[in-house]
């Protein structure tokens, strides 16, 4: 959920292997790419079957999150 006043979340579900993010906040830059030179990551969190559940806020700009993915 976003902060009081904040952008709404980008979520990433799989299973059917789902973006969900607000178009007006974030512009084509470039092929398969989306950006905003005025945001950064604050907070990630991580949830799942399977999984260590992780939650943290961030303390830095350079946050990179890799989802492998593929047929089941």
């Amino acid at each position: 959920m976003p902060e009081a006043g904040g952008d709404p979340p980008i979520i990433i579900t799989g299973g059917s292997v789902t973006v969900q993010f607000d178009v007006s906040q974030l512009v084509a830059g470039g092929i398969r790419k989306f950006s905003n030179d005025q945001k950064v990551i604050k907070r990630v969190q991580i949830t799942g079957a399977g999984i260590q559940n992780y939650d943290q806020n961030t303390t830095g700009n350079n946050v990179t999150i890799t989802i492998t993915y593929g047929n089941p």
